[in-house]
């Protein structure tokens, strides 16, 4: 079923992509389910009650040995079989932990684990943010060639049809005629070839928004509004801060400290409080189990303490502490990664600046010598081959004005993502 016609602006796009891109949707699933696991983690901490129950009937009754109760002095044993065939139990409990270790880890890095997920997620959508752009711009850059191109070959037509009259007319051989029919069936070739690479730069851009194949879409555009916000401040520098690969780093150091602090608490026993409810039931004849009950209750605490582990408490606090030193060297890394993608960045930017502010002067001038070519070919002053080459020469210049603008734009992205600038929204 064919979509109905979707035109959209870059900032309509991005809204799109976060609605509907599979690897965010990930993301966010990833966050819910760490923030599902942090609370299962401290759910410890409130009190736990259960219910069991078992029923089962001896075949054999167990054996216990008394002494000889008639001559206790002679040291004589006798074996009796105790308790009766059937028997059911029904056991209520409730248990509440005072000191746990597990859980003091839990509470502690519950939040820097909420945060890390959060930070990830941020990262996510800057990069679909980034990527987005980068192929709407790509999208734009070929469908600007096809524009071009397809204004060449309208003139390269008109160029035809007059080179065919002429020629017709006896006034010129036919050079002239055959070096248009040259120059129209190249344009067509590399319209086609445009058109293709068009087809690949919008899939690229449905992936990345979410978009199913058979959307129709249209790019929505002023291309002076894009050309007036290519310029940045080249002078600013980066702040470490506002990168979320930084935030991100920190949490991870916060939670590895958590673990650390977890090993160093690993001498502290476990303390519980517990109530125990048991109804018992026993008898001789399988029909009449449930007819008496002897129940039983009991509360009161329970502590386990390990005494000696073979040193494994020496050996875990040690590899923490090796894993948060780690993350402090990967941050000194993180901050020299940092200094050199915005360096990049930076230098890249101001290439493509200067290559725009270039390509923008020789197509100007591409155009002048075109004009005037034209006019003298109209005249009779030059021919029909310095015509063919003026306009392959502002062909030219029109395309490298235009992939250069195109190049700035998607190199300007990287620089705001290498500063820590990429604007996103709440999702």
């Amino acid at each position: 079923m064919a979509q109905e016609n979707q035109k959209l602006t870059l900032d309509e796009l991005i809204k799109i992509a976060y609605l509907n891109q599979p690897a965010l949707r990930m993301s966010m699933m990833e966050r819910e389910i760490i923030d599902n696991n942090v609370k299962s983690s401290l759910s410890g901490w409130l009190p736990q009650a259960g219910l069991e129950a078992d029923y089962f009937r001896y075949f054999e009754q167990p054996v216990a040995i008394f002494p000889d109760f008639n001559n206790p002095e002679s040291g004589a044993v006798q074996e009796v079989r105790t308790g009766v065939p059937f028997n059911s139990n029904l056991n209520f409990f409730l248990n509440q932990s005072i000191v746990n270790n597990d859980l003091f880890r839990a509470k502690g890095q519950a939040n820097y684990l909420r945060a890390s997920a959060e930070q990830n997620l941020e990262l996510v959508k800057i990069d679909l943010n980034v990527n987005t752009s980068k192929a709407f711009y790509e999208a734009l850059l070929s469908q600007e060639e096809i524009r071009i191109r397809q204004e060449d070959i309208q003139r390269q037509e008109r160029q035809l049809k007059d080179a065919r009259s002429l020629y017709e007319a006896g006034i010129s051989d036919n050079i002239d005629y055959k070096r248009a029919s040259i120059a129209l069936q190249n344009s067509r070739s590399a319209l086609f070839q445009a058109k293709e690479q068009f087809q690949v730069s919008m899939a690229r851009l449905k992936e990345l928004a979410g978009l199913p194949r058979e959307t129709q879409l249209e790019l929505d555009y002023d291309l002076n509004t894009l050309i007036s916000q290519v310029q940045m401040d080249t002078l600013e520098g980066v702040d470490y801060e506002r990168r979320f690969e930084t935030q991100y780093l920190i949490s991870q150091k916060n939670i590895q400290e958590a673990e650390l602090a977890f090993s160093r608490r690993a001498f502290l026993p476990n303390i519980d409080a517990f109530f125990n409810y048991n109804i018992i039931y026993q008898t001789l004849d399988g029909s009449q189990l449930f007819n008496t009950a002897f129940p039983n209750s009991l509360a009161g605490f329970r502590m386990a303490f390990p005494i000696f582990q073979g040193g494994r408490r020496n050996f875990e606090i040690r590899a923490a502490d090796l894993q948060l030193r780690q993350l402090e060297v990967a941050q000194s890394e993180l901050q020299l990664q940092i200094n050199r993608e915005h360096q990049e960045a930076l230098s890249t930017y101001k290439s493509y600046l200067y290559e725009w502010k270039i390509q923008g002067e020789i197509k100007e001038t591409a155009e002048e010598i075109y004009n005037t070519i034209s006019l003298q070919y109209e005249e009779g002053v030059k021919n029909f081959l310095e015509v063919i080459q003026a306009e392959t020469d502002l062909r030219t210049s029109r395309i490298n004005y235009i992939n250069a603008l195109f190049r700035l734009m998607a190199s300007k992205m990287d620089l705001l993502r290498a500063r820590g600038e990429i604007q996103t929204e709440e999702i």
